[in-house]
This record gives C-alpha cells, sequence and structure tokens, in this order.
C-alpha cells in the first residue's frame, strides 16, 4: 500500500536492490483497488483474491465492476492477516468464490475444511450461499459457469459423492460443517481422459 500512496517502502528497496527502479515513476498515489480501475483492469473476468483488509468502498467498487472476490480462510488466518469478513463480503453483493491458496499457507488444499472455517466464520451466512460460494461461483470466475459449478442439463457432470449420515436432516448445512476426505467419492464424466476413483 505504501508504495502506491508514496513510491517508497518494502517494494521500492526490492526494486532498488535488484537494479529494477525506474527513476522518474510516480507513485499513483492511491490504494491498489482504485490503481487497478484507473488502468482499466476492474471489470467482468478479473479476480481478487483474499481482500481481508478492503474497504466498503472498494468492495462495492468490485460488486459495480463485476469483479469475483476469492477467499481462502484458512490462508488468512495462518498468515496472520485476519480471518476474512465473509458476513460484509455477502452483504457487499460481490461475488464471492471460495479458495484453498496453495500448500504453502494451508496444510491441504481440502475445500470442505475452507468451507467449515467460512461457516464459523459466518453462522447466519445460509448454508446454500456458501456452498453457492465452492461451487458456481468459482466455475463463474474461471469462466466455465457454462459447463461446471452446478448440476443441469447440458453441464459436464464432474460431481463429488459425500457420504452422509442417515439422521442428518439438513445436508447443506452438513456439507458446510466439516466434511473428512474419507467421506468423498470423487466421480467424473464418463467421456473425460480421467477414470472414476
Amino acid at each position: 500500500m505504501e508504495f502506491l500512496l508514496t513510491g517508497r517502502g518494502a517494494w521500492r528497496d526490492l526494486l532498488e536492490r535488484l537494479g529494477r527502479w525506474v527513476p522518474g515513476w510516480v507513485a499513483p498515489a492511491c490504494g491498489p483497488v482504485d490503481y487497478l480501475d484507473r488502468v482499466g483492469w476492474l471489470r467482468p473476468g478479473l479476480i481478487v483474491v483474499h481482500g481481508v483488509q478492503l474497504t466498503d468502498a472498494e468492495l462495492a467498487l468490485l460488486t459495480g465492476r463485476g469483479v469475483t472476490l476469492v477467499t481462502c480462510p484458512r490462508s488468512n488466518v495462518w498468515t496472520g492477516v485476519g480471518p476474512p469478513p465473509i458476513d460484509r463480503f455477502i452483504r457487499s453483493g460481490v461475488r464471492l468464490a471460495l479458495g484453498t491458496d496453495s500448500l504453502a499457507s494451508a496444510p491441504d488444499l481440502n475445500l470442505f475444511a475452507e468451507l467449515e472455517l467460512m461457516r464459523r466464520l459466518a453462522p447466519a451466512v445460509s448454508a446454500r450461499c456458501l456452498l453457492a460460494c465452492a461451487t458456481i461461483r468459482g466455475a463463474e470466475a474461471l469462466g466455465f459457469a457454462d459447463e461446471l459449478g452446478q448440476i443441469a442439463p447440458g453441464r459436464r457432470a464432474a460431481l463429488i459423492a459425500v457420504r452422509v449420515p442417515r439422521d442428518v436432516s439438513d445436508v447443506e448445512e452438513y456439507l458446510v460443517g466439516g466434511i473428512a476426505p474419507d467421506q468423498v467419492t470423487w466421480l467424473e464424466d464418463p467421456e473425460s481422459d480421467t477414470a472414476t476413483r
């Protein structure tokens, strides 16, 4: 942030140390979201990741430009930037998708573990909304919404089966409450190159 606001700070130090600093470059004197908007990059198809520090005004700008925000709750907690404000993201109207980040900042790439933390962070948000973040919103963000992300005619059958105990009355809530990997079976489209696992 300091680099974009003033042209100083750790990024400038790094660029100078690497001999990559461009003398005469003028900092845009704004935050990263405003900068991306100024240069025309805030548009549908852009994916912004994390967003833990975004202001309400920045969320409104992302929403208005049709940008997708991908939240990676376990990574945010692990790196110390704080938990993502899921309720605020949802209230803002921004297209919100769920990601796993990477093994550098999470113990595994288990989307169900991300959903479980998302549920704890946002107990008032419906399980259906959280599941959409993990399915159709991700497909939309990656440009696959016409073929993946939901079960519908004409879409690829890229599915998983989750073993759910018989006594569970709210399956959606169960799915966001923490699913062990051994409860999940991957089912692939029979016309794909990969076999059912």
